[in-house]
């Protein structure tokens, strides 16, 4: 699969966000679903770590959905894609910095 995961405002900010995540088939660039989907964030620092979950909705089409989801401050997050449904089950990670 590929993953792309879009901001309206080219990035997440500390307030409610929405986040369109898409799922495409590696080979030929059509839409999959995957099935169940799961967003979050996490932070790590020192002696704590911090998370920040989504609440996922069908976003129409096929392999489409959207996220809302509230970082509770600025500063690099691990973004966590889990899937699972008809293609399998799997997960992404990447890091995305929340703004101010």
């Amino acid at each position: 699969f590929t993953v792309g995961l879009y901001h309206n405002e080219g990035g997440l900010r500390v307030a409610e966000n929405e986040v369109l995540i898409e799922f495409h088939d590696a080979a030929s660039g059509a839409p999959v679903d995957v099935g169940r989907l799961r967003f979050a964030l996490h932070m790590n620092m020192p002696g704590m770590v911090m998370n920040s979950g989504a609440t996922i909705s069908p976003a129409g089409g096929i392999g489409r959905y959207r996220a809302k989801i509230k970082p509770d401050m600025a500063g690099d997050w691990t973004a966590q894609i889990k899937y699972d449904g008809p293609h399998g089950s799997g997960e992404i990670s990447l890091t995305v910095n929340v703004k101010p």
